[in-house]
């Protein structure tokens, strides 16, 4: 999927449904967290928009996606707060790689969950990264059905429950206009 991924990087922000979406998901989220000080680790970043959102009050932000030519885009945006790093989340990665050393006070994850194949997987390490109290909130296509690209509501919340979240409460806070019509955003808030 990263080379897919890489192709569409370098249009990414000109799109102007994934600027919107950005927009949308940032707004949502401060409904629930204050960014402001916070340690952040922004899982599968793409080209960085919801990073560049949280950075002007953010304390700092680890930036990780797996395709290169995102990471590029991101590194292009010269934010001075914001670690990109190019890799797949695996456990060995947060074994091995300095940026992981601290837990998170906040992940976000935005259009990105119901692309993985482990998602179940990906949401007990983003368990062990955050900090007690910390929150995991992830935004994805509404679906009836789980998919890739789109999740059901019933499938994040049994998923993140059962990797130990003390609190779940999974919302659509927002609708976008798309080429396909208008789409449903699920958004999951999930509290360590």
């Amino acid at each position: 999927m990263a080379n897919s991924w890489d192709d569409v990087a370098l249009d990414w922000d000109s799109d102007n449904t994934t600027s919107v979406y950005a927009d949308k998901a940032f707004e949502s989220l401060q409904k629930v967290v204050d960014v402001k000080g916070q340690h952040i680790f922004d899982f599968g970043c793409g080209t960085g928009l919801l990073s560049q959102r949280m950075s002007p009050t953010a304390k700092d932000i680890v930036a990780l996606d797996s395709s290169e030519a995102m990471i590029e885009q991101l590194d292009k945006k010269e934010l001075h707060n914001v670690e990109p790093v190019v890799d797949l989340l695996t456990r060995g990665l947060v074994a091995m790689h300095p940026a992981f050393r601290a837990q998170f006070d906040l992940v976000v994850a935005s259009s990105v969950c119901s692309f993985l194949p482990n998602y179940s997987d990906v949401a007990d390490i983003v368990y062990s990264l955050l900090d007690h109290d910390g929150y995991f909130v992830h935004w994805d296509w509404l679906s009836d059905k789980d998919e890739v690209g789109g999740m059901t509501i019933t499938h994040a919340q049994q998923v993140l429950t059962s990797v130990g979240f003390s609190e779940v409460e999974i919302t659509t806070p927002f609708t976008i206009s798309t080429p396909n019509g208008e789409q449903t955003v699920l958004m999951a808030v999930a509290k360590k």
